[in-house]
């Protein structure tokens, strides 16, 4: 099975969209969806908080967090269902259509892509537009920071 889907908190989000996403990034990503697992929690803000300030030593919630694993465990993609709500709220689009951008953007730090500096973001914006869009998803334009 090459995703685990687990939630902390109410996800209003059918899990066949989730599992849809995730496999279709995987896939345009070049993996074999037969060799590699990746775990996805949707969780609320006091966990979100929690996970924020335990692995980035950050104040605060924040959207998506990612953390590599090893072998065929790709890694946890670990996802702020409130956060979510309020951001796809500030855009303008369904909650689902953030979730997908969350989930692809969780996937590309797990493939190694970073957004550190003005450059490597843009190029991150750019894959995470390819991914959705070759994934026959809707989203907004400008990406995840």
């Amino acid at each position: 099975m090459p995703c685990d889907v687990s939630a902390t908190t109410a996800l209003s989000v059918p899990r066949r969209r989730i599992l849809r996403t995730a496999h279709a990034a995987l896939r345009m990503l070049g993996y074999d969806l037969t060799a590699v697992t990746v775990s996805l929690a949707f969780v609320g803000d006091r966990d979100m908080r929690s996970f924020n300030r335990r692995y980035r030593h950050a104040q605060g919630t924040t959207d998506v967090l990612s953390f590599p694993g090893n072998g065929s465990m790709l890694g946890e993609i670990v996802i702020s269902v409130p956060q979510a709500k309020r951001q796809a709220r500030h855009y303008g689009q369904p909650l689902a259509e953030e979730l997908d951008l969350l989930i692809v953007h969780g996937l590309l730090h797990l493939a190694g892509h970073t957004h550190g500096t003005a450059a490597s973001r843009a190029h991150m914006q750019r894959l995470e537009q390819r991914l959705l869009s070759g994934s026959s998803l809707i989203h907004r334009s400008t990406g995840t920071a």
